[in-house]
């Protein structure tokens, strides 16, 4: 009887502690940065550094997750993801994650690494599926690329129905191109099918006018 009686007591411990760390998850934000690195965006690697460090990072609250990923010629494949974390909820700890991911993103700022494509759909979808694992309550994706994307031949991209689900997207820093400033309507365009795509395939909203200043506001309001 006294065994059976400590292993209902461990059984119910267990279980308590599953559900607290399901609730958790609840309170969680997972966050995925995409770098467009290449063509000319790639020269606005330290402006997004810039936005990161100052917008993002100091944002990020114990338990939270953050993750920089490429977009380059092939970017659906785990080798994008230059960089990624779970904030520790020891302080100590937390500001050590902080201190190292700065400066990944500083030794990112000095690579050369510069594609001749532009696969934001695979990257995009490869975020997805980090969000996606972290199980957090609230998933936010900001892509910084001037959302022109030339795949290179061969390569296929389409999204499933639910590729979005429960995310928030942002195109961030949009760096507008030539054309688009001889025919504004090209960059108009361009914004309006990205979003009706992610949208239409589950994402929870898309925005395209964020300006970095205004961040930090945008990720307390969807928490």
């Amino acid at each position: 009887m006294i065994k059976r009686a400590l292993y209902t007591g461990i059984v119910a411990a267990s279980a308590i502690t599953l559900s607290s760390c399901s609730d958790n998850r609840d309170y969680e934000t997972a966050i995925c940065a995409l770098a467009d690195i290449s063509g000319t965006y790639a020269q606005e690697k330290e402006s997004m550094v810039n936005i990161i460090k100052a917008g993002i990072l100091p944002k990020l609250l114990p338990g939270d997750s953050l993750y920089l990923i490429t977009i380059n010629s092939s970017s659906f494949d785990e080798n994008n993801i230059k960089a990624q974390l779970k904030l520790d909820y020891r302080p100590s700890q937390a500001n050590r994650q902080r201190l190292e991911f700065s400066e990944t993103l500083d030794k990112f700022v000095k690579d050369k690494e510069k594609s001749s494509h532009t696969d934001i759909s695979g990257a995009m979808m490869l975020c997805g599926g980090q969000l996606k694992k972290t199980q957090a309550g609230t998933q936010l994706m900001f892509i910084f690329s001037d959302m022109k994307e030339e795949l290179k031949p061969g390569l296929k991209r389409s999204f499933n129905k639910d590729e979005f689900n429960s995310i928030d997207i942002t195109a961030m820093n949009v760096i507008k191109l030539k054309a688009d400033n001889i025919d504004p309507q090209k960059y108009r365009s361009r914004m309006e099918k990205w979003g009706k795509r992610v949208m239409d395939h589950g994402a929870r909203s898309w925005n395209a006018d964020l300006e970095p200043a205004d961040i930090t506001e945008y990720i307390d309001d969807k928490r």
